[in-house]
């Protein structure tokens, strides 16, 4: 017979919560480096920015002024921010998770939010690539700026991810809700 721990789940099962949810918080570290350090790489060299640049405004430049750089920089922090909101979120989700209460309040509001920034990291991608093109492209003469607007798969797929973990969130949280109901009436 397998024992049950305080939070009634077996204790076969609170050990692969605590080795997943170990597993999930070591490569929530390894991305939050890697975004930041990123981040930091792409825009503290000149060439690096350049080549980002093309990549997601679209936009092709031989080289950029040190303003355009720390604008561009500046405006990285943006998406990186919400990147880095959805990490600490997804720590806080597989912290639970770690002490076995899938179902709490907390696990729930940190699944939600983690959720809304999947979803704001959809809308604010192709922004964020329009805005670049224009920053870098602004000390250039009149008629020869740019503002590329461009909403790919990636971003609809960002778009989609975020309703459904919303979505899953919301249901969870009715059905916590109604478990906690009914576990008043026994």
């Amino acid at each position: 017979m397998t024992e049950l721990p305080r939070q009634g789940l077996p204790l076969a099962l609170q050990a692969r919560l605590r080795r997943m949810a170990l597993i999930v918080r070591i490569l929530i570290v390894l991305g939050a480096i890697a975004v930041v350090g990123g981040a930091a790489w792409v825009w503290g060299m000149p060439g690096h920015a350049t080549s980002a640049i093309k990549e997601s405004a679209g936009v092709a430049i031989d080289q950029m002024a040190l303003h355009t750089q720390v604008i561009g920089a500046l405006w990285t922090l943006v998406p990186t921010g919400i990147v880095l909101v959805g990490l600490h979120r997804l720590w806080m989700l597989f912290g639970e998770y770690a002490l076995g209460r899938v179902f709490s309040h907390r696990a729930l509001a940190s699944l939600r939010g983690f959720a809304r920034c999947v979803l704001a990291t959809g809308i604010v991608s192709p922004l964020y690539g329009a805005l670049l093109s224009v920053i870098v492209t602004w000390d250039r003469k009149p008629g020869t700026r740019q503002l590329n607007l461009a909403f790919g798969s990636d971003d609809y797929a960002m778009l989609l991810l975020g309703a459904v973990l919303l979505a899953i969130a919301s249901v969870m949280a009715e059905a916590a809700r109604v478990a906690e109901d009914n576990a008043g009436f026994v």
